[in-house]
């Protein structure tokens, strides 16, 4: 059985978090530059320049996540092959730690497979595709071990 489904990210999301982590570390820095124009609240514009800085840091870091991308899931009987910018991933179906249904409403026709492994989680997004979803979920509670309880 050879399903595939891809999840497409949009390329402005990605460039907008990068712009908004380069502003939060300008203005980091710009709080640095003043902090010795201001001497008399120096700590407290230091520590607000730090966490700028560092909240930059990771807005720029997740933009160029893997999940940031588009992936193609491959699921085969060996386990899910990622198609992704990066090249291709492999992920055994007994490395996975969990998969999960998520309906954030039933009026809706919008569900979501979250899949965990490791320290990754990837979420299949499925608008109008009920049917491809439950499909895809029937065959992973098949095939990953930890979905047998």
């Amino acid at each position: 059985m050879g399903l595939s489904y891809t999840v497409q990210k949009n390329k402005l999301n990605r460039y907008s978090y990068r712009a908004v982590g380069i502003l939060f570390a300008l203005v980091g820095i710009l709080g640095f530059v003043l902090m010795w124009k201001i001497p008399r609240y120096r700590f407290l514009v230091a520590a607000v320049g730090i966490i700028a800085i560092l909240y930059g840091v990771y807005m720029i870091k997740a933009s160029l996540r893997l999940q940031a991308y588009d992936i193609t899931y491959h699921f085969i009987e060996e386990g899910i092959r990622l198609q992704t910018k990066r090249g291709e991933f492999l992920l055994p179906y007994d490395e996975i730690r969990g998969v999960q249904w998520i309906e954030p409403s039933p009026d809706m026709d919008y569900c979501m497979i979250q899949i965990r492994h490791t320290k990754r989680q990837y979420v299949l997004h499925f608008t109008n595709h009920r049917k491809f979803a439950e499909r895809i979920f029937v065959y992973l509670q098949e095939r990953v071990p930890a979905m047998k309880l």
